[in-house]
């Protein structure tokens, strides 16, 4: 069982009382009038509570300067909060605790979202990383395929070209058997009608006299 009342130090007593400094003194005499472990995050809810009480008990206390108070002894007895007023502290502690355990508990949700979130970008990061390689060899065989088209649409190309200049030259030798008998060729070849090269000299048209002069078969003897 804790004991009933403690003696504090007055000027321990006084920064509690008229907002001094919150000294390890002030907490541990916090912390035996509410028989609670006071850290930070409670200190204030305590110190409004023991202040209220003690207060009530002593009305004027309220009304004395810092001075006077340090003037009414070098120490000072307190005592644990009674059992009404610590009903209230068991309530209000208890639902800071609640409070402080959500937090902790959203906290490492938190952290563990995070720890996803990051690991989830840097998949996408990965992923995105694939994608533009990805695209990259897409856009070079497009390229490359675009380039092999036009080779075959300009050799294509060429061929129709040529195959139309031997139609062209067919039909036009064909024009010239209708129209001459013969047909001509385009280079290198002798005009219609002369004799081909190499071939014996005839001797050109036959005269009219044969070559003898005369009309042999004009004579009136013949």
């Amino acid at each position: 069982m804790s004991e009933a009342r403690k003696t504090f130090p007055m000027s321990t007593f006084v920064a509690y009382l008229k907002g001094g400094e919150i000294n390890q003194g002030v907490k541990d005499l916090l912390a035996f009038m509410t028989q609670k472990d006071v850290n930070e995050e409670f200190e204030p809810f305590a110190a409004a509570l023991a202040k209220a009480w003690i207060y009530e008990q002593h009305p004027e206390l309220a009304k004395m300067k810092t001075g006077q108070v340090s003037g009414l002894g070098e120490n000072v007895s307190v005592g644990a909060l009674p059992g009404d007023v610590m009903v209230q502290v068991e309530s209000i502690f208890g639902k800071l605790a609640e409070y402080h355990q959500t937090i902790a508990d959203q906290d490492a949700a938190i952290k563990d979202l995070e720890a996803k979130l990051a690991g989830s970008e840097s998949k996408l990061a990965e992923t995105e990383k694939a994608m533009a390689e990805y695209k990259g060899k897409c856009e070079a065989f497009e390229a490359s395929a675009k380039g092999e088209g036009d080779k075959v649409i300009v050799n294509s190309q060429e061929k129709v070209e040529e195959y139309i200049g031997k139609v062209d030259e067919l039909l036009k030798m064909i024009e010239d058997v209708k129209k001459h008998g013969v047909v001509t060729v385009a280079s290198g070849a002798a005009p219609a009608g002369d004799a081909p090269a190499g071939a014996p000299d005839a001797g050109g048209e036959p005269e009219a006299d044969f070559g003898f002069g005369s009309d042999p078969f004009g004579a009136d003897d013949w």
